[in-house]
């Protein structure tokens, strides 16, 4: 990523496949970061809109938007810490990036709307989700997250690690004996610990 900063372009994001940008009234980001609104911001923060697996297990073949509308309750709970994403200027001296979500927390931050704000961590508090902000379809239905998990990560193929993705999946979507299973099944993994959870989480429909 640091190796990267040093290429010759003037903003810098990290986003992945299943994350898309929604700036209201812009029709690409280059006109959004254009603004004189942003000429004294060396970087601007994005908040993530997290989707839930919306209780689908398989995929079926339509748009994101369709098959997953609800989003994840924490998302609407005001004061709640919520992550970010953040897009950084160019040209900045001394700038280390640790991480997708953050790099030094003495930079001159803004939101969308071009107001100072600060951020903690890869957390904010203030969140806009009307104007700007990030689509984060993180799991899709389950077998496409089923998917995800067997394909592991580069840096952390463990089982431990995979847990962790799991742990975060059912923190965002319904736990259902379907999609224990059906995990289980494919992974081979040992989900006995959500067995004897029976509460099942309020949805909240995408507004």
């Amino acid at each position: 990523m640091n190796n990267c900063y040093q290429k010759n372009y003037d903003w810098l994001i990290f986003y992945e496949i299943d994350e898309f940008i929604h700036l209201s009234n812009y029709t690409n980001v280059k006109d959004f970061l254009n603004e004189p609104k942003f000429n004294s911001c060396q970087l601007v923060h994005l908040n993530l809109l997290c989707h839930t697996d919306n209780n689908n297990l398989y995929y079926e073949n339509k748009s994101l938007a369709e098959r997953f509308p609800e989003i994840v309750p924490q998302n609407k709970i005001a004061g709640k810490k919520l992550e970010i994403k953040f897009i950084l200027r160019r040209h900045i001296k001394n700038v280390v990036i640790d991480n997708v979500h953050r790099c030094n927390n003495l930079l001159r931050s803004c939101n969308g709307f071009g107001h100072i704000r600060a951020y903690n961590f890869i957390y904010s508090t203030e969140p806009d989700y009307k104007y700007y902000y990030i689509d984060h379809y993180f799991s899709k239905s389950t077998i496409e997250f089923i998917d995800k998990i067997n394909k592991g990560d580069a840096l952390h193929d463990t089982i431990k690690y995979k847990m962790h993705k799991i742990n975060k999946y059912f923190a965002q979507s319904n736990i259902t004996k379907e999609k224990i299973d059906l995990i289980e099944n494919k992974t081979g993994l040992n989900l006995s610990m959500y067995r004897n959870i029976t509460e099942v989480k309020e949805i909240v429909i995408q507004f």
